[in-house]
Protein backbone atom coordinates (compact mmCIF):
# COMPACT_ATOMS: atom_id res chain seq x y z
CA UNK A 1 0.00 0.00 0.00
CA UNK A 2 1.22 3.67 -0.97
CA UNK A 3 2.45 5.41 2.01
CA UNK A 4 -0.17 8.10 2.03
CA UNK A 5 -3.09 5.67 2.13
CA UNK A 6 -1.11 4.12 5.18
CA UNK A 7 -1.20 7.01 6.97
CA UNK A 8 -4.91 7.89 6.44
CA UNK A 9 -5.60 4.97 7.97
CA UNK A 10 -3.53 4.95 10.49
CA UNK A 11 -5.06 8.13 11.57
CA UNK A 12 -8.05 7.00 11.03
CA UNK A 13 -7.62 4.23 13.36
CA UNK A 14 -6.48 6.90 16.23
CA UNK A 15 -8.38 9.35 15.96
CA UNK A 16 -12.52 8.33 14.92
CA UNK A 17 -14.91 9.16 17.40
CA UNK A 18 -17.63 6.12 18.46
CA UNK A 19 -21.19 6.96 17.80
CA UNK A 20 -22.62 4.86 20.37
CA UNK A 21 -22.21 2.33 23.25
CA UNK A 22 -21.37 -1.33 22.19
CA UNK A 23 -24.05 -3.29 23.62
CA UNK A 24 -24.11 -4.12 27.67
CA UNK A 25 -20.90 -5.00 28.20
CA UNK A 26 -20.02 -1.20 26.92
CA UNK A 27 -22.58 0.21 29.88
CA UNK A 28 -19.96 0.76 32.06
CA UNK A 29 -16.32 2.71 31.04
CA UNK A 30 -13.02 0.88 31.57
CA UNK A 31 -10.71 2.97 32.76
CA UNK A 32 -6.98 2.94 31.56
CA UNK A 33 -4.13 3.43 34.01
CA UNK A 34 -0.23 3.03 33.09
CA UNK A 35 2.17 2.72 36.26
CA UNK A 36 -0.82 4.70 38.26
CA UNK A 37 -1.25 7.82 35.89
CA UNK A 38 -4.80 7.37 34.16
CA UNK A 39 -4.92 7.49 30.72
CA UNK A 40 -7.09 9.69 28.24
CA UNK A 41 -8.47 7.42 25.40
CA UNK A 42 -10.14 9.77 22.75
CA UNK A 43 -12.30 7.98 20.44
CA UNK A 44 -13.48 4.26 20.28
CA UNK A 45 -13.46 3.17 23.90
CA UNK A 46 -12.05 -0.16 25.66
CA UNK A 47 -14.33 -3.24 26.18
CA UNK A 48 -14.95 -6.19 26.84
CA UNK A 49 -14.91 -9.11 24.44
CA UNK A 50 -15.12 -12.67 25.73
CA UNK A 51 -13.80 -11.99 28.85
CA UNK A 52 -10.88 -9.90 27.36
CA UNK A 53 -10.11 -5.87 26.96
CA UNK A 54 -9.71 -4.44 23.62
CA UNK A 55 -8.13 -1.07 22.88
CA UNK A 56 -7.85 1.32 20.19
CA UNK A 57 -4.56 0.94 18.42
CA UNK A 58 -3.34 3.98 19.55
CA UNK A 59 -2.90 2.44 23.39
CA UNK A 60 -0.35 0.02 22.10
CA UNK A 61 1.58 2.85 19.84
CA UNK A 62 1.57 6.07 22.26
CA UNK A 63 1.64 3.94 26.28
CA UNK A 64 3.75 0.68 24.78
CA UNK A 65 5.86 1.76 22.88
CA UNK A 66 5.30 -0.44 19.91
CA UNK A 67 5.27 0.53 16.20
CA UNK A 68 2.61 -0.10 14.40
CA UNK A 69 1.66 -0.64 11.01
CA UNK A 70 -1.53 -2.13 8.69
CA UNK A 71 -1.17 -3.87 5.28
CA UNK A 72 -4.36 -3.65 3.83
CA UNK A 73 -4.68 -5.87 1.53
CA UNK A 74 -4.05 -8.64 3.87
CA UNK A 75 -6.04 -7.12 7.00
CA UNK A 76 -2.57 -7.29 8.93
CA UNK A 77 -1.64 -5.62 12.07
CA UNK A 78 2.14 -5.97 12.76
CA UNK A 79 3.15 -4.82 15.80
CA UNK A 80 6.86 -4.45 16.51
CA UNK A 81 8.79 -3.81 19.74
CA UNK A 82 12.44 -4.72 20.17
CA UNK A 83 13.21 -7.78 19.15
CA UNK A 84 9.86 -9.05 19.35
CA UNK A 85 7.78 -8.86 16.02
CA UNK A 86 3.40 -9.67 16.62
CA UNK A 87 0.98 -10.07 13.42
CA UNK A 88 -2.26 -10.15 13.68
CA UNK A 89 -4.98 -10.44 11.00
CA UNK A 90 -8.45 -8.61 11.54
CA UNK A 91 -11.29 -10.88 13.28
CA UNK A 92 -9.03 -13.99 13.00
CA UNK A 93 -7.69 -15.84 16.50
CA UNK A 94 -4.68 -16.59 15.02
CA UNK A 95 -1.41 -14.64 15.43
CA UNK A 96 2.35 -14.89 15.30
CA UNK A 97 4.74 -14.14 17.82
CA UNK A 98 8.16 -14.03 15.95
CA UNK A 99 7.25 -16.22 13.25
CA UNK A 100 5.27 -18.91 16.06
CA UNK A 101 1.92 -19.65 15.99
CA UNK A 102 -0.45 -18.60 18.82
CA UNK A 103 -4.01 -18.97 19.76
CA UNK A 104 -6.10 -15.90 20.97
CA UNK A 105 -8.91 -15.32 22.81
CA UNK A 106 -10.33 -12.69 21.29
CA UNK A 107 -8.64 -11.80 17.80
CA UNK A 108 -8.37 -7.43 16.78
CA UNK A 109 -11.16 -5.94 15.18
CA UNK A 110 -12.22 -2.64 13.85
CA UNK A 111 -14.81 -0.74 15.16
CA UNK A 112 -16.14 2.53 13.71
CA UNK A 113 -12.79 3.12 11.79
CA UNK A 114 -10.78 2.59 14.92
CA UNK A 115 -8.53 -0.84 15.13
CA UNK A 116 -9.28 -2.28 18.18
CA UNK A 117 -6.72 -5.14 19.76
CA UNK A 118 -6.46 -7.54 22.25
CA UNK A 119 -4.31 -6.08 25.63
CA UNK A 120 -3.84 -8.86 27.35
CA UNK A 121 -2.32 -10.75 24.59
CA UNK A 122 0.10 -8.02 23.69
CA UNK A 123 0.91 -7.09 27.39
CA UNK A 124 1.68 -10.83 27.87
CA UNK A 125 4.46 -10.92 24.79
CA UNK A 126 5.73 -7.18 24.86
CA UNK A 127 6.33 -7.91 28.76
CA UNK A 128 3.19 -5.09 30.59
CA UNK A 129 1.85 -6.41 34.07
CA UNK A 130 -1.27 -6.30 34.41
CA UNK A 131 -3.90 -5.63 37.15
CA UNK A 132 -8.14 -5.78 37.05
CA UNK A 133 -9.76 -3.88 39.54
CA UNK A 134 -13.14 -5.34 39.41
CA UNK A 135 -15.07 -2.26 41.63
CA UNK A 136 -13.89 0.43 39.72
CA UNK A 137 -13.62 -1.35 35.90
CA UNK A 138 -10.09 -0.36 35.48
CA UNK A 139 -6.86 -1.94 34.01
CA UNK A 140 -4.04 -0.81 35.74
CA UNK A 141 -0.46 -1.28 33.71
CA UNK A 142 2.61 -1.29 34.50
CA UNK A 143 6.07 -0.87 32.43
CA UNK A 144 8.73 -3.67 32.99
CA UNK A 145 11.92 -1.70 34.67
CA UNK A 146 15.14 -3.56 33.06
CA UNK A 147 18.02 -4.62 35.33
CA UNK A 148 21.16 -6.66 34.81
CA UNK A 149 18.79 -8.27 31.81
CA UNK A 150 15.67 -9.48 34.09
CA UNK A 151 12.40 -7.64 34.83
CA UNK A 152 11.54 -6.00 38.05
CA UNK A 153 8.43 -5.34 38.80
CA UNK A 154 7.09 -1.61 38.49
CA UNK A 155 5.82 0.90 41.75
CA UNK A 156 7.41 -0.82 44.91
CA UNK A 157 3.64 -0.91 46.56
CA UNK A 158 2.16 -2.44 44.00
CA UNK A 159 1.73 -6.91 43.93
CA UNK A 160 2.07 -8.80 40.34
CA UNK A 161 2.32 -12.20 40.97
CA UNK A 162 4.18 -12.95 37.79
CA UNK A 163 6.53 -9.93 35.36
CA UNK A 164 5.59 -9.68 32.40
CA UNK A 165 2.48 -12.60 32.89
CA UNK A 166 -0.38 -10.93 34.77
CA UNK A 167 -3.78 -11.37 33.22
CA UNK A 168 -6.54 -8.97 34.20
CA UNK A 169 -9.36 -10.24 35.65
CA UNK A 170 -11.47 -9.33 32.77
CA UNK A 171 -14.73 -10.04 34.00
CA UNK A 172 -17.59 -7.99 32.06
CA UNK A 173 -18.68 -4.65 33.51
CA UNK A 174 -21.75 -5.21 35.96
CA UNK A 175 -20.81 -8.59 36.65
CA UNK A 176 -22.03 -9.66 40.01
CA UNK A 177 -19.66 -10.85 42.54
CA UNK A 178 -20.21 -14.47 43.67
CA UNK A 179 -23.19 -15.06 46.04
CA UNK A 180 -23.31 -17.10 49.15
CA UNK A 181 -20.84 -18.33 51.88
CA UNK A 182 -17.43 -17.05 51.94
CA UNK A 183 -14.71 -20.35 50.59
CA UNK A 184 -11.84 -19.04 52.49
CA UNK A 185 -9.44 -18.10 49.17
CA UNK A 186 -11.13 -14.58 48.65
CA UNK A 187 -14.34 -15.23 47.48
CA UNK A 188 -17.74 -15.22 48.72
CA UNK A 189 -20.57 -12.92 49.79
CA UNK A 190 -18.11 -10.89 53.00
CA UNK A 191 -20.76 -12.64 55.47
CA UNK A 192 -17.47 -13.99 57.52
CA UNK A 193 -18.34 -17.28 57.61
CA UNK A 194 -15.61 -19.86 56.52
CA UNK A 195 -17.36 -22.77 55.20
CA UNK A 196 -14.75 -24.46 52.67
CA UNK A 197 -16.03 -24.95 48.94
CA UNK A 198 -15.50 -28.12 47.93
CA UNK A 199 -15.08 -27.49 44.38
CA UNK A 200 -11.74 -25.59 45.27
CA UNK A 201 -9.22 -27.98 45.49
CA UNK A 202 -5.83 -27.37 47.49
CA UNK A 203 -2.43 -27.93 46.73
CA UNK A 204 -0.40 -29.51 49.24
CA UNK A 205 2.70 -30.27 47.48
CA UNK A 206 4.79 -28.61 43.98
CA UNK A 207 8.08 -30.42 43.39
CA UNK A 208 10.72 -30.46 40.53
CA UNK A 209 13.24 -33.59 40.04
CA UNK A 210 16.07 -34.00 37.79
CA UNK A 211 13.32 -35.36 35.65
CA UNK A 212 9.77 -35.04 36.80
CA UNK A 213 7.53 -31.82 37.92
CA UNK A 214 5.09 -32.82 40.05
CA UNK A 215 2.07 -30.63 41.45
CA UNK A 216 -0.49 -33.17 44.23
CA UNK A 217 -3.83 -31.56 46.10
CA UNK A 218 -5.60 -33.41 48.74
CA UNK A 219 -8.32 -34.51 46.53
CA UNK A 220 -9.91 -34.02 42.97
CA UNK A 221 -8.54 -33.94 39.28
CA UNK A 222 -5.94 -31.16 38.54
CA UNK A 223 -5.74 -29.76 35.04
CA UNK A 224 -3.48 -26.72 34.52
CA UNK A 225 -4.01 -24.51 31.78
CA UNK A 226 0.10 -23.55 30.04
CA UNK A 227 1.63 -20.84 28.60
CA UNK A 228 4.86 -20.87 26.94
CA UNK A 229 6.68 -17.64 27.26
CA UNK A 230 9.78 -15.69 26.16
CA UNK A 231 11.80 -13.03 27.12
CA UNK A 232 12.23 -14.05 29.94
CA UNK A 233 11.66 -17.81 28.78
CA UNK A 234 8.83 -19.23 30.84
CA UNK A 235 6.72 -22.05 31.18
CA UNK A 236 3.54 -21.21 32.99
CA UNK A 237 1.19 -23.76 34.33
CA UNK A 238 -2.35 -22.52 35.74
CA UNK A 239 -4.51 -24.83 38.01
CA UNK A 240 -7.80 -23.32 37.83
CA UNK A 241 -10.02 -24.00 40.96
CA UNK A 242 -7.18 -24.56 43.73
CA UNK A 243 -5.35 -22.61 46.62
CA UNK A 244 -1.99 -23.09 48.41
CA UNK A 245 -2.69 -25.03 51.60
CA UNK A 246 -0.85 -23.51 54.87
CA UNK A 247 2.60 -25.33 54.33
CA UNK A 248 3.04 -23.51 50.81
CA UNK A 249 1.22 -20.32 51.93
CA UNK A 250 4.18 -19.36 54.78
CA UNK A 251 6.62 -19.57 51.83
CA UNK A 252 4.99 -16.23 50.11
CA UNK A 253 6.47 -12.92 50.30
CA UNK A 254 3.86 -10.11 48.71
CA UNK A 255 1.63 -13.59 46.99
CA UNK A 256 5.24 -15.01 45.80
CA UNK A 257 7.30 -17.72 46.72
CA UNK A 258 9.60 -19.36 45.76
CA UNK A 259 11.24 -23.06 45.63
CA UNK A 260 14.93 -24.34 44.42
CA UNK A 261 15.28 -26.54 41.39
CA UNK A 262 17.25 -29.45 40.71
CA UNK A 263 16.92 -29.62 36.83
CA UNK A 264 19.54 -28.11 35.05
CA UNK A 265 16.91 -26.39 32.07
CA UNK A 266 15.06 -24.68 35.26
CA UNK A 267 16.58 -21.78 37.12
CA UNK A 268 13.62 -21.88 39.61
CA UNK A 269 10.29 -22.66 40.81
CA UNK A 270 7.76 -19.85 41.19
CA UNK A 271 4.08 -20.24 42.81
CA UNK A 272 1.18 -18.00 43.75
CA UNK A 273 -2.33 -17.73 44.53
CA UNK A 274 -2.41 -15.58 41.29
CA UNK A 275 -6.63 -14.87 41.32
CA UNK A 276 -9.29 -15.56 43.55
CA UNK A 277 -12.42 -15.38 41.57
CA UNK A 278 -11.67 -18.04 40.13
CA UNK A 279 -9.38 -19.22 42.75
CA UNK A 280 -6.47 -20.43 40.63
CA UNK A 281 -2.31 -21.27 41.68
CA UNK A 282 0.09 -20.10 39.14
CA UNK A 283 3.28 -22.28 39.37
CA UNK A 284 5.92 -20.74 36.85
CA UNK A 285 9.35 -22.40 35.68
CA UNK A 286 11.96 -19.71 35.13
CA UNK A 287 13.92 -21.71 31.78
CA UNK A 288 17.91 -21.40 31.33
CA UNK A 289 17.37 -22.46 27.72
CA UNK A 290 14.62 -24.41 25.13
CA UNK A 291 12.51 -26.39 27.15
CA UNK A 292 9.32 -28.42 26.81
CA UNK A 293 7.23 -30.53 29.13
CA UNK A 294 5.42 -34.00 28.65
CA UNK A 295 2.14 -34.94 30.68
CA UNK A 296 2.80 -38.55 32.32
CA UNK A 297 0.23 -40.69 33.75
CA UNK A 298 0.53 -40.43 37.60
CA UNK A 299 -0.67 -43.58 39.89
CA UNK A 300 -1.93 -41.08 42.18
CA UNK A 301 -6.31 -39.66 40.95
CA UNK A 302 -5.11 -36.02 42.77
CA UNK A 303 -1.60 -35.87 41.05
CA UNK A 304 -0.42 -33.68 38.24
CA UNK A 305 2.74 -34.82 36.73
CA UNK A 306 5.53 -34.09 33.32
CA UNK A 307 8.87 -34.59 32.35
CA UNK A 308 10.77 -31.58 31.71
CA UNK A 309 13.57 -32.14 29.40
CA UNK A 310 15.26 -29.49 26.38
CA UNK A 311 13.55 -28.99 23.64
CA UNK A 312 15.30 -29.45 20.19
CA UNK A 313 14.99 -26.48 17.82
CA UNK A 314 14.13 -27.22 14.36
CA UNK A 315 16.20 -25.77 11.15
CA UNK A 316 15.12 -26.14 8.21
CA UNK A 317 18.25 -26.56 5.14
CA UNK A 318 16.56 -25.88 1.46
CA UNK A 319 18.95 -26.17 -1.34
CA UNK A 320 17.47 -24.70 -4.22
CA UNK A 321 16.40 -25.52 -7.28
CA UNK A 322 16.79 -29.41 -8.54
CA UNK A 323 15.94 -32.29 -11.17
CA UNK A 324 14.21 -30.65 -13.98
CA UNK A 325 15.00 -26.98 -12.22
CA UNK A 326 18.73 -26.62 -11.95
CA UNK A 327 19.08 -23.20 -11.18
CA UNK A 328 21.48 -20.91 -13.11
CA UNK A 329 23.84 -22.30 -15.36
CA UNK A 330 27.70 -20.87 -14.62
CA UNK A 331 30.17 -19.68 -16.61
CA UNK A 332 31.70 -23.01 -17.30
CA UNK A 333 28.35 -24.94 -17.69
CA UNK A 334 27.97 -25.85 -14.05
CA UNK A 335 24.10 -26.24 -12.51
CA UNK A 336 23.80 -24.34 -9.39
CA UNK A 337 21.31 -26.74 -8.19
CA UNK A 338 24.92 -29.02 -7.56
CA UNK A 339 26.44 -26.24 -5.53
CA UNK A 340 23.35 -25.82 -3.56
CA UNK A 341 22.70 -29.07 -2.74
CA UNK A 342 26.13 -29.36 -2.06
CA UNK A 343 26.48 -26.75 0.34
CA UNK A 344 23.28 -27.48 2.26
CA UNK A 345 25.00 -31.23 2.86
CA UNK A 346 27.80 -29.33 4.71
CA UNK A 347 25.64 -27.22 7.06
CA UNK A 348 23.30 -30.06 8.02
CA UNK A 349 26.66 -32.33 8.67
CA UNK A 350 27.48 -29.76 11.23
CA UNK A 351 24.84 -29.04 12.44
CA UNK A 352 23.50 -32.54 13.20
CA UNK A 353 26.45 -32.21 15.68
CA UNK A 354 24.82 -30.39 17.99
CA UNK A 355 21.80 -32.87 20.17
CA UNK A 356 20.17 -29.47 20.39
CA UNK A 357 19.11 -29.86 17.14
CA UNK A 358 16.48 -30.94 14.73
CA UNK A 359 18.04 -30.51 11.27
CA UNK A 360 16.12 -31.49 8.17
CA UNK A 361 16.42 -30.69 4.47
CA UNK A 362 13.83 -29.99 1.90
CA UNK A 363 15.61 -32.23 -0.62
CA UNK A 364 19.15 -34.21 0.18
CA UNK A 365 19.35 -35.78 -3.18
CA UNK A 366 18.53 -34.09 -6.82
CA UNK A 367 14.88 -33.95 -6.55
CA UNK A 368 12.44 -31.32 -7.66
CA UNK A 369 10.43 -29.58 -5.03
CA UNK A 370 7.75 -27.22 -5.74
CA UNK A 371 8.00 -24.45 -4.12
CA UNK A 372 4.85 -24.45 -2.16
CA UNK A 373 5.30 -28.24 -1.22
CA UNK A 374 8.99 -27.11 0.46
CA UNK A 375 6.68 -23.82 2.42
CA UNK A 376 4.19 -26.36 3.97
CA UNK A 377 7.26 -29.49 4.64
CA UNK A 378 8.58 -26.14 7.22
CA UNK A 379 4.94 -24.63 8.50
CA UNK A 380 3.36 -28.58 9.01
CA UNK A 381 6.51 -29.26 11.63
CA UNK A 382 6.50 -25.51 13.03
CA UNK A 383 10.33 -25.41 12.08
CA UNK A 384 12.57 -22.82 14.32
CA UNK A 385 14.21 -21.28 11.25
CA UNK A 386 14.23 -21.82 7.91
CA UNK A 387 17.03 -21.49 5.17
CA UNK A 388 17.57 -21.41 1.85
CA UNK A 389 20.63 -21.78 -0.09
CA UNK A 390 21.57 -20.13 -3.89
CA UNK A 391 23.91 -19.05 -6.48
CA UNK A 392 23.10 -15.97 -8.21
CA UNK A 393 23.43 -14.76 -12.45
CA UNK A 394 23.74 -11.50 -13.91
CA UNK A 395 26.25 -9.90 -16.29
CA UNK A 396 29.84 -11.08 -15.93
CA UNK A 397 30.69 -8.40 -13.86
CA UNK A 398 28.78 -8.69 -11.29
CA UNK A 399 30.15 -10.42 -8.26
CA UNK A 400 29.33 -10.36 -4.51
CA UNK A 401 27.03 -12.02 -1.71
CA UNK A 402 23.62 -10.81 -1.11
CA UNK A 403 21.11 -12.09 2.08
CA UNK A 404 17.09 -11.75 1.45
CA UNK A 405 14.49 -11.61 3.81
CA UNK A 406 10.34 -11.08 3.50
CA UNK A 407 8.45 -10.34 6.60
CA UNK A 408 9.90 -8.31 9.50
CA UNK A 409 10.74 -10.93 11.85
CA UNK A 410 13.12 -12.67 9.50
CA UNK A 411 15.60 -9.43 9.20
CA UNK A 412 17.35 -10.66 12.18
CA UNK A 413 18.07 -13.41 11.46
CA UNK A 414 18.79 -12.36 7.74
CA UNK A 415 21.55 -9.96 9.31
CA UNK A 416 23.23 -12.68 11.40
CA UNK A 417 23.34 -14.93 8.33
CA UNK A 418 24.77 -12.08 6.18
CA UNK A 419 27.13 -10.76 8.80
CA UNK A 420 28.96 -14.42 8.86
CA UNK A 421 28.67 -15.29 5.34
CA UNK A 422 30.14 -11.98 3.65
CA UNK A 423 33.96 -12.65 5.32
CA UNK A 424 33.69 -16.58 4.12
CA UNK A 425 33.03 -15.53 0.77
CA UNK A 426 35.49 -12.88 0.83
CA UNK A 427 32.85 -11.37 -1.99
CA UNK A 428 31.23 -8.04 -2.59
CA UNK A 429 29.13 -7.18 0.35
CA UNK A 430 25.42 -6.81 -1.90
CA UNK A 431 23.72 -6.45 1.43
CA UNK A 432 20.65 -7.80 3.25
CA UNK A 433 17.72 -7.17 1.23
CA UNK A 434 13.71 -7.44 1.03
CA UNK A 435 12.24 -9.60 -1.35
CA UNK A 436 9.25 -11.59 -2.40
CA UNK A 437 10.76 -15.19 -2.69
CA UNK A 438 8.04 -17.56 -2.36
CA UNK A 439 10.27 -19.73 0.16
CA UNK A 440 10.97 -16.54 2.23
CA UNK A 441 7.29 -14.65 2.24
CA UNK A 442 5.04 -18.07 3.02
CA UNK A 443 6.94 -19.97 5.75
CA UNK A 444 5.24 -18.80 9.10
CA UNK A 445 8.91 -18.85 11.05
CA UNK A 446 11.74 -16.55 10.57
CA UNK A 447 13.45 -17.04 7.00
CA UNK A 448 15.89 -16.03 4.85
CA UNK A 449 17.21 -16.95 1.23
CA UNK A 450 21.13 -16.57 0.40
CA UNK A 451 22.28 -15.55 -3.21
CA UNK A 452 26.06 -16.92 -1.98
CA UNK A 453 27.59 -15.18 -5.19
CA UNK A 454 27.79 -14.78 -8.91
CA UNK A 455 28.15 -18.26 -11.13
CA UNK A 456 27.85 -15.65 -13.98
CA UNK A 457 31.39 -14.46 -12.51
CA UNK A 458 34.37 -16.42 -13.04
CA UNK A 459 35.84 -15.24 -9.93
CA UNK A 460 33.31 -16.09 -7.67
CA UNK A 461 31.92 -18.96 -9.77
CA UNK A 462 35.77 -20.84 -9.75
CA UNK A 463 35.48 -20.18 -6.02
CA UNK A 464 31.69 -21.57 -5.04
CA UNK A 465 32.12 -25.25 -6.64
CA UNK A 466 35.71 -25.76 -4.51
CA UNK A 467 35.28 -28.15 -1.47
CA UNK A 468 37.86 -25.43 0.76
CA UNK A 469 34.98 -22.78 0.29
CA UNK A 470 32.51 -24.80 1.10
CA UNK A 471 33.81 -25.78 4.19
CA UNK A 472 34.10 -22.35 4.93
CA UNK A 473 30.70 -21.49 3.92
CA UNK A 474 28.60 -23.72 5.76
CA UNK A 475 31.29 -23.85 9.40
CA UNK A 476 30.25 -19.46 8.84
CA UNK A 477 26.28 -20.44 8.41
CA UNK A 478 26.65 -23.12 11.44
CA UNK A 479 28.03 -20.49 13.78
CA UNK A 480 25.53 -18.24 12.29
CA UNK A 481 22.37 -20.27 13.10
CA UNK A 482 23.74 -21.40 16.50
CA UNK A 483 24.39 -17.31 17.34
CA UNK A 484 21.01 -16.38 16.03
CA UNK A 485 19.30 -19.12 18.23
CA UNK A 486 21.66 -18.35 21.17
CA UNK A 487 23.30 -21.79 21.07
CA UNK A 488 26.46 -21.42 23.13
Amino acid sequence: MKFPAFCLFLLACLLLLPTTALGAEASKPIKLYMNEKQLEVQGVQPRIVNDNTIVPVRIIVEQIGAQVSWDEATSKVTIVKDKINIQLVINNVTALVNGKKETLEVGPKIENGSTMLPLRFIGEVLGIEFKWDGPTSSVHMFKVIESDSKPVSGPVDVVVPDEGTGKPETKPPGTKPSTGTSTGNGTGNGTGTNTPDPSVHVITSIALSETDFSVIAKDGVLSPKVLTLSNPSRLVFDFPNTILDDSLKKLLIKNSGELPSKQPLVSKVRFSNFNDNPATVRIILDLNGPTEYQMITSKLPNQWKATIGERKLTVILDAGHGDNDPGALSITGKHEKEFTLATAKKVEALLAKDKRLHVLMTRSDDTFIPLDDRVSFANDISADLFLSIHGNSAKATVSGTETYYNRPESLDFANVIHKYAVPATGFADRKVRQADFRVITKTSMPAVLLEVGYLSNKNDESAMYKEPFQDKLAASLVAAIKEYLDLK
